[in-house]
């Protein structure tokens, strides 16, 4: 099987070559966007942008048939030393956790990219740049193995979807549209500060048990015990951030104005995916690096849970 950074950097390099290709055609992409049956620079980018998301689709269905659940651990790793001074690693895996939800995540965005392509959009070339490097965000967050990969992932996605909503949501008044990609960028930009310095935290406290070793591979920091009382205000950092992206009762606040503004091919990905990785945070990496915290705020899960299905 190739590498599985083929599978994450493929949509967004398709995006990249769109927008580059239609940019060099001289007349501007925007001026003559629409479907791709329809010749001129404007049907480049679509058309690109959709040839990447369906050979990621491909690439993820080879995953899930080569994927063998008898073998425990992860297959088809990667794992490169990226920043050596702060143990930061480039690794990558499948296992039984991820691998259905990247097919899941590469079935959605081919999906809502042949959707996009029936349409004619303003500014087509960072239109399709911005959903194929959300979409390579998405599948990096669901394949990282290390703890700093997963958050610069995790906060990467951020980044197209603001402008996707700012730039492409539906027909809204200005104001109400600006309002719903604010709260959007403050609940998540929040919630993503408050994971970061958990990172940190985890990093720093795993390596005083380490003969000061900083690593932040998630296999290993499973074998680094962190003090009860840390492992605590640890875990609620990273379930803030969890709760923002699921969304859950009552960090839901910017859900209802970020849903209706954002255009609809942009909502079947937001939906059907990116609240997943909220989820997919607590079960790879809550629950294992923090399992004294997990026990110890079990029952106040279960209550936002619980409120938010009621809610």
């Amino acid at each position: 099987m190739p590498p599985l950074s083929i599978l994450i950097w493929l949509p967004a390099a398709c995006g990249l070559l769109g927008a580059l290709v239609s940019l060099a055609r001289g007349r501007p992409a925007e001026e003559r966007a629409g479907p791709p049956w329809r010749a001129g620079p404007g049907a480049a980018p679509g058309a690109l942008a959709l040839l990447g998301a369906l050979a990621a689709l491909g690439l993820a269905i080879a995953y899930l048939a080569d994927y063998d659940p008898a073998r425990p651990g992860l297959q088809d790793v990667t794992d490169v030393v990226w920043i050596s001074e702060l143990g930061i690693h480039y690794k990558l895996g499948i296992d039984g956790l991820n691998v259905l939800l990247v097919g899941l995540t590469a079935l959605l965005f081919g999906a809502a990219t042949l959707a996009a392509n029936l349409r004619a959009w303003a500014r087509p070339r960072l239109f399709y740049f911005h959903l194929m490097l959300a979409e390579s965000a998405v599948l990096g967050a669901f394949l990282a193995q290390d703890l700093a990969l997963f958050v610069a992932f995790f906060d990467l996605m951020l980044i197209p979807f603001y402008f996707l909503v700012g730039g492409w949501g539906r027909d809204l008044n200005p104001p109400s549209r600006v309002r719903a990609t604010t709260k959007l960028v403050i609940y998540t930009l929040v919630g993503s500060l408050l994971m970061l310095a958990g990172a940190v935290a985890t990093g720093v406290l795993a390596a005083e048990h380490s003969g000061g070793h900083v690593t932040f591979v998630l296999s290993a920091l499973q074998s680094m015990p962190i003090g009860t009382g840390s492992q605590e205000w640890i875990f609620l950092f990273f379930a803030a951030a969890f709760l923002v992206k699921m969304p859950a009762f009552p960090l839901h606040g910017w859900m209802p104005d970020g849903y209706r503004a954002m255009p609809i091919e942009v909502l079947m990905v937001f939906s059907g995916v990116l609240s997943k990785v909220g989820a997919y945070g607590f079960l790879r990496i809550a629950l294992p690096l923090y399992p004294q915290a997990a026990a110890h705020f079990q029952t106040l899960m279960l209550v936002i849970a619980l409120l938010s299905i009621l809610y």
